[in-house]
């Protein structure tokens, strides 16, 4: 029986989240998946209403996902304008019975827009009525960085990257993301794949054996690379060029999957650069990230988006110096100390062109003065006479007439032996190959576990959002997991009493306006040599703050805190942002975390005592440096902010104190942070008809990452592949021992039959119990 479907047609009503009804306006467009609508009632919003088709249960709960886990890409204020940068789902839609039919987005100013490539060649661009110059481009690249990190934020993933799917505005340069239903979308329990990806965007790993669910972060890295390095050079495949021999791929995805990236530092044999690439002319530090992005080394780490934004936003900015107008062309720009590349490239392109016209002219000239000669036609090919049946066989030809019969006569006997023992012995050699075919599962990560940047940034937002549920576990888990991670610290008198000097200088207000460009050039120069120069960082969240740039402001609090986690300082920067953005909750309760961090850790403010000088355990020292921080920072807000950031710094002291109050965790082992283990199906062919059972232990880190899974008994190869990336995808939580997160590990057991593994876990520990 075929379930009733339901059209939705103009004129209809659609109900936003099952309590207002709305009328669908003006078709829009209509695609594979759905048609999207104009709603009158709603002039900010567009329906998209799947077709009645597909598989209605499956979007549902890919929207509801979506809606749960939404990326943190506010809408853009300036100048009076809203800027949408991602049409991310707002409410799912029903229809007149209840049944889900689709979902509301926010409308995007498609006539303020551009596609991305339209900007990537001079002459395209110039058409089009867009700005041709480097620095757009680099604020593009630093803008689209900075949207695909806030959906790996969340896990979700575009997959298929490419500039005709991308969209910016036209006189802000914002990003505009347009169909995010299609993106690999992550649940609380189940990740949603994406459907489609482009074979001239896809990373090589995937050229070679198709793409794999639980890869799309990577893909995603290797098609921001290839993006970013089309718009810094003119459009440019980093892929395409001139092929040394005939063995080189003439098709992209070809030359993709065997490493044939002609731009690197380092030459490749097999293939040279385009002839009008500008590569040669980009700064050591982008060259070497476009090595990274596109290295054939399997030990190779490809930049992540946060690790482009933080590269490529000093040089688009503006104060930061790093660019330079051409003073031969005002429309160009280049890197400073560089020639200009677009220059370079007009040059080759114009001596190509007069070397065109000047051949075309020399071989008119040699053309024959008696048009319509015909070549002679070519001597036909001589043929080689068959051999003749009959020929006498040679005498090496009677050795192998010999040999051939002999095989046979031993073939027949075989054939003629008793039946159970031929059987006997064949289920015997079947039996050992496939004992011998068996592998023992011990799979360790490669790489060590380390702190990085974004995990900061999703602890961050883990923690304030613990703190609005009252979620004491999480709070307490992340705040341990963020001090573990603080680096070490130098150990003397001298070094300490520099770096308090310093802290001053840095911390003072030097950075208003007026002296802040020269600071703020300097701090970038230091965060280029020492990205983990908490003090730096910070300063320029400040600067940013001041500059009205909550946004940038935040990354660089984020990233002070990464650096050290143990600063009460930069989480006050963090709540003067969130202030700022006008999220007074989220500001008190990181002003609370920062006073409780600062209370906590303030002996690594004091200082090594001189005879007869009183006891300094660094209290007093972290207090002035938190009340200079509070009042340097209302500097950098609006005016009409002050009663509400005192009420803040007021709340969020209230709020240390009963953090600090709270009691430690309870002992616990290591556990899968699931209520139920998904199961995994078997689906290749010939796994079907496997069955057996098995106990695996899986090792997690403090910070609930998966490093190692060993297995009890050995096991088909194939299963163990499927078995290690179907446990990638669980989330863990780390074990409890005296109040402190620890490394441990998990128990599991699986059996499997019937193409399904199914997994058990024991008991969790209760109360007061330790682990053993």
């Amino acid at each position: 029986m075929s379930k009733a479907r339901a059209v939705v047609k103009p004129a209809s009503q659609v109900w936003l989240d099952k309590a207002r009804s709305l009328l669908l306006g003006k078709l829009i467009k209509s695609g594979g998946a759905g048609s999207v609508y104009l709603l009158p009632d709603a002039p900010t919003q567009v329906a998209k209403l799947y077709h009645p088709h597909l598989d209605r249960e499956k979007n549902r709960r890919k929207i509801e996902a979506m809606l749960e886990l939404s990326p943190e890409l506010p809408d853009q204020l300036e100048n009076g304008k809203r800027y949408i940068q991602i049409a991310w789902p707002q409410s799912t839609l029903q229809d007149a019975k209840g049944r889900f039919i689709g979902f509301a987005m926010p409308l995007l100013d498609m006539a303020h827009t551009a596609e991305l490539e339209q900007i990537m060649q001079e002459r395209q661009a110039r058409a089009a009525g867009l700005p041709t110059g480097l620095g757009a481009k680099l604020t593009l690249a630093a803008n689209l960085a900075g949207v695909l990190e806030a959906l790996h934020q969340q896990q979700h993933y575009v997959v298929d990257l490419k500039p005709v799917n991308l969209r910016f505005y036209r006189d802000s340069l914002y990003i505009a993301m347009l169909d995010c239903d299609g993106f690999s979308i992550q649940g609380r329990a189940e990740r949603f794949p994406a459907e489609q990806f482009t074979a001239d965007y896809l990373a090589p790993e995937f050229q070679r054996k198709g793409m794999q669910a639980g890869s799309e972060s990577t893909q995603d890295r290797f098609a921001l690379a290839v993006v970013i390095f089309q718009l810094l050079n003119f459009g440019i495949h980093p892929y395409s060029g001139r092929a040394a021999n005939a063995q080189v791929a003439t098709d992209l995805p070809g030359r993709i999957r065997d490493g044939c990236y002609a731009y690197g530092v380092q030459p490749n044999k097999s293939i040279a650069p385009n002839a009008t690439s500008g590569h040669a002319l980009m700064p050591p530090d982008v060259r070497a990230m476009f090595d990274r992005a596109f290295s054939n080394s399997p030990r190779a780490v490809r930049p992540s988006p946060l690790d482009w934004q933080q590269l490529l936003r000093p040089y688009a900015q503006k104060s930061g110096g790093q660019l330079a107008v051409c003073t031969v062309n005002p429309e160009h720009q280049h890197f400073t100390g560089f020639a200009c590349a677009a220059c370079a490239r007009d040059q080759i392109i114009a001596q190509a062109a007069q070397q065109q016209t000047l051949a075309q002219a020399q071989s008119q000239a040699r053309a024959p003065a008696t048009p319509g000669r015909r070549r002679a036609a070519p001597p036909a090919p001589v043929s080689k006479p068959l051999p003749v049946v009959g020929t006498p066989v040679s005498g090496m030809g009677w050795v192998a007439v010999v040999v051939i019969i002999v095989l046979l006569l031993i073939g027949f006997s075989v054939w003629t032996s008793t039946p159970d023992k031929v059987a006997e012995r064949t289920a015997e050699q079947t039996q050992a190959e496939e004992k011998a075919s068996l592998e023992k599962l011990d799979w360790r990560d490669r790489k060590p576990v380390e702190f990085m940047p974004s995990d900061a940034r999703e602890v961050l937002r883990n923690l304030s959002q613990a703190l609005k549920n009252g979620d004491d576990s999480v709070l307490l888990r992340g705040m341990q997991w963020l001090y573990k991670a603080v680096p070490s610290r130098e150990n003397g008198r001298s070094d300490r009493v520099r770096e308090q000097l310093r802290e001053s200088l840095i911390e003072g207000p030097g950075w208003l306006p007026g002296v802040r460009d020269g600071m703020a050039d300097q701090m970038r120069d230091l965060l280029i040599e020492k990205p983990r120069d908490y003090l730096a960082s910070a300063a320029l969240g400040r600067i940013h703050l001041s500059l009205g740039e909550p946004v940038a402001a935040r990354q660089y609090f984020e990233q002070s805190i990464w650096a050290r986690p143990t600063d009460g300082v930069a989480w006050i920067g963090l709540a003067a942002t969130a202030l700022r953005a006008g999220d007074e909750a989220e500001a008190v309760n990181f002003a609370g975390l920062g006073f409780a961090t600062a209370q906590r850790f303030a002996i690594y403010n004091a200082l090594s005592n001189e005879p007869g000088e009183a006891p300094d355990n660094g209290v007093e020292r972290t207090e002035r440096r938190l009340e200079r921080a509070g009042k340097i920072l209302l500097l950098a807000m609006p005016r009409a902010s002050g009663k509400r950031w005192e009420k803040v710094l007021a709340d969020g002291r209230e709020l240390a104190g009963r953090i600090s109050a709270k009691p430690d965790l309870l002992a616990t082992r290591a556990a899968v942070a699931l209520p139920t283990l998904p199961p995994l199906v078997l689906t290749r062919p010939g796994m079907a008809e496997l069955q057996g059972e098995n106990a695996l232990s899986i090792s997690i880190s403090e910070g609930g990452a998966m490093t190692a899974v060993v297995s009890d008994q050995p096991m088909d190869p194939r299963i163990n592949k499927l078995l290690v990336d179907h446990l990638k995808k669980w989330p863990y939580i780390s074990a409890i021992e005296n109040g402190q997160i620890r490394s441990s590990s998990v128990e599991v057991l699986l059996r499997y039959r019937d193409g399904k593994m199914v997994f058990t876990l024991p008991p969790p520990l209760s109360g007061k119990e330790k682990t053993p």
